[in-house]
């Protein structure tokens, strides 16, 4: 094991203010569960711990996972992507393979925080986090993301991300458990996906409200076979409101439809009124989004063809 490192206090006039932390960098799993075992909290890419502790006060004792080799896969293999625990967003957004077969979940990767962060910031970092405006679960839910645990006793479980975020801030996680990796389904044939947001800014900010969707079209590739439309940041977790999209299945996009569609999926939201925007506005961003997000979809798949 790497030898221990102590993370200097700040001065205690600075609002970075952090207390000495033994911070443990272990190069296998066993390790990594031994130190969890005594109590040790997991970090990845560490780019929330000041938010953590300022909400639930400075953890005394980490342990970084970026350097176990086998959570730092990232592979296709098939229909199938896998992405390992320690794999930095940056890697995915730099992968041109990857934005071609998982596009939605690569749109959302590149609004994460700003160019630093989204090199040292991790994709399951993001989906253990647990926010309801977190930017890259709504795509990783149209493409099917499946969440890969672990724990010392080598027991694993795979969880559908629709059940592994319960809450805000809250997990499906057990004690003593990691999250090993991630494992989502890349585009098929006639199939595209896409993911937008509204904020303020364009970097460094908390969606108002987003939406992913995948589209699946037929041979023809005019009517619609399918949708899947996830709404981000307008409820407790992402809302499925792919039954939002039922009256553009088996017919061409229309400008009608897709008012109907957005419409519907509003009606699905449950968002809150707080200091950044108000549930009606946030109602009204939805309607907008979900048209915006579905003709930038059917325009890639345009592209594609």
């Amino acid at each position: 094991m790497l030898p221990d490192f102590i993370i200097e206090p700040a001065s205690s006039l600075r609002p970075s203010h952090l207390p000495e932390i033994a911070l443990q960098c272990p190069t296998d799993l066993a390790e990594v569960f031994e130190h969890m075992h005594q109590g040790a909290s997991l970090i990845a890419g560490g780019t929330d711990i000041l938010l953590v502790a300022a909400q639930r006060g400075a953890p005394h004792h980490l342990v970084w996972t970026g350097g176990i080799e086998a959570l730092k896969e990232f592979e296709e293999s098939g229909e199938t992507i896998r992405i390992g625990a320690a794999t930095p967003l940056a890697q995915l957004i730099r992968s041109q393979s990857f934005r071609h077969k998982a596009p939605a979940v690569a749109d959302g990767a590149q609004l994460v925080g700003s160019v630093q962060l989204r090199n040292q910031a991790t994709i399951v970092g993001n989906v253990c986090t647990a926010s309801p405006a977190a930017d890259t679960v709504p795509g990783l839910l149209v493409h099917d993301c499946v969440v890969e645990t672990a724990d010392r006793k080598n027991n694993t479980r795979r969880i559908d991300l629709k059940n592994f975020m319960i809450g805000p801030g809250k997990t499906a996680l057990r004690d003593g458990e990691l999250v090993t990796g991630l494992t989502l389904t890349r585009l098929g044939k006639n199939q595209t996906s896409a993911y937008q947001r509204f904020t303020q800014r364009a970097a460094l900010d908390l969606a108002f409200a987003s939406v992913a969707v995948k589209l699946d079209f037929d041979q023809d590739g005019v009517a619609l076979k399918s949708v899947m439309l996830v709404l981000g940041a307008v409820g407790e977790t992402a809302i499925d409101a792919s039954s939002a999209a039922d009256g553009l299945i088996g017919y061409p996009l229309s400008e009608d439809r897709l008012s109907q569609c957005a419409d519907a999926a509003s009606q699905m939201c449950e968002p809150i009124s707080d200091q950044r925007a108000s549930a009606g506005y946030r109602h009204q961003l939805i309607r907008a989004l979900v048209v915006d997000v579905i003709k930038q979809a059917a325009a890639r798949y345009g592209e594609r063809s």
